[in-house]
């Protein structure tokens, strides 16, 4: 190859990327192009948001009094079994 052909693959490889680098300046400075972009965006309830933790919070609360009570009023059985449990255990149901 000659040494013209050269220069014009990278005189075009050239103008390719200033074009690009310029249409990337001109995204960049005008915005998003999208429509979704030209819908106002939905703001989060905070009320609700806040009602909802409530509402969770108030459930917590009714379980953890039920765990409560449960631990002062009855008698818990327990087993404790070991972490090295053999494939025996698994016989009886567990």
């Amino acid at each position: 190859m000659t040494s013209q052909s050269h220069r014009r693959k990278r005189n075009l490889l050239e103008t390719v990327c200033v074009t690009l680098v310029i249409l990337t300046c001109l995204r960049v400075w005008v915005g998003p192009v999208c429509a979704n972009a030209q819908r106002p965006t939905t703001l989060p309830d905070s009320a609700l948001q806040r009602k909802q933790q409530l509402e969770e919070l108030r459930r917590s609360n009714v379980i953890l009094e039920d765990i409560r009570r449960i631990l002062n009023s009855q008698t818990l059985k327990v087993r404790i079994e070991g972490a090295d449990n053999t494939g025996t255990d698994k016989k009886r149901g567990r």
